[in-house]
């Protein structure tokens, strides 16, 4: 084996293992999965609006039957294979992830039994993949999620001349909610502030500061909040403030880092971090802070030499008038003394 063939082979096993993990949006609405050759979606049922996920309400032990359909946008044949996995976030910036072919599933994917593990679908033409999905006895209430893989059986070879092999992968978001008492709830566990100052005020570069917190689904229902940070100054002056947007997904039990980076710092100012998260439909709330100092040592060395430089300034401009009070007086000239003889 050559050592450039190893290398196209972990290239390729990087690029599948990454194919297969992110294979829908991080957050906001889910979207039908689509890479341009294949879409997978839930099929059609009638003339009730097109589904982008499948989301199944059930009590323990229900048993619900459903398919996908897949549809080749290309001329030639398509060969997948087809699978059930367990959904997750990924721990850095939340996106949601399915687990890869030949992990074990303890959640959904476990549930879930496609009627087909291989599917032919030809060109210009779509499939039907249908799939029974049962709720164990015993399980937790509220949100579960997985999702059902559509996988090309192996890598292929790219157009270009890198060799680079990649395997392609498309997945459908499954969320089941389970009959029983809903507890939604997100708690921010930390909250880490990392500043740059300024080098000097409005001259140059002037820094900037980036906002790192880690939130905890610790309840049983998946929420996308919004969140809300804000940077203030010591004096409680606004330097930063980000406005109402939405944070991806978070599925219960898990726990995601989230990172917002800001423009300028002042070169001196203790600089307060605070986050809240809320999600009206719910009432959920969580808030968290994080203080620095925000220095600028070339600012202060500057400084420090401006202080020194007036200072002497001010010594010597004291200093001479005292040197020319201690000199003698100049009278001018004199007249000689006349000595005084007395008479006889």
């Amino acid at each position: 084996m050559t050592i450039g063939s190893s290398v196209r082979r972990v290239v390729a096993g990087l690029v599948a293992g990454t194919l297969v993990a992110l294979v829908l949006p991080l957050y906001g609405t889910a979207q039908a999965a689509d890479n341009g050759a294949w879409s997978a979606s839930p099929t059609q049922q009638g003339a009730f609006t097109a589904r982008q996920f499948f989301f199944i309400e059930a009590a323990q032990g229900a048993t619900v039957k459903d398919s996908i359909t897949i549809k080749n946008a290309s001329e030639d044949a398509l060969f997948l294979d087809v699978f059930p996995a367990d959904a997750f976030n990924i721990e850095t910036g939340a996106g949601f992830a399915l687990r890869k072919r030949g992990e074990v599933n303890e959640d959904v994917g476990s549930w879930v039994k496609v009627g087909k593990e291989k599917v032919e679908v030809p060109a210009g033409g779509e499939a039907k993949v249908p799939f029974t999905l049962t709720v164990p006895r015993g399980v937790t209430p509220g949100d579960h999620a997985g999702g059902i893989v559509t996988i090309e059986p192996a890598p292929v070879p790219t157009t270009d001349a890198s060799q680079v092999q990649i395997q392609r992968a498309l997945g459908v978001r499954v969320y089941v909610r389970v009959a029983g008492p809903l507890t939604p709830s997100l708690t921010i566990t930390k909250v880490d502030l990392t500043l740059k100052p300024a080098r000097l005020p409005f001259i140059g570069q002037q820094g900037g500061a980036t906002v790192t917190y880690t939130v905890r689904n610790t309840g049983n229902v998946r929420l996308t909040a919004n969140r809300l940070i804000t940077l203030k100054g010591f004096i409680g002056q606004t330097l930063h403030d980000t406005g109402q947007g939405p944070i991806p997904e978070i599925l219960p039990g898990s726990t995601v880092t989230l990172t917002e980076s800001f423009a300028k710092m002042p070169v001196l100012n203790q600089v307060t971090a605070r986050v809240e998260l809320t999600e009206d439909r719910t009432e959920v709330s969580t808030a968290g802070d994080a203080n620095s100092w925000s220095i600028s040592w070339v600012f202060f060395f500057l400084l420090l030499l401006l202080i020194i430089a007036l200072g002497g300034a001010f010594w010597w401009s004291r200093r001479e008038p005292e040197g020319l009070a201690s000199a003698p007086a100049d009278s001018g000239p004199t007249a000689p003394e006349v000595e005084q003889v007395g008479q006889p």
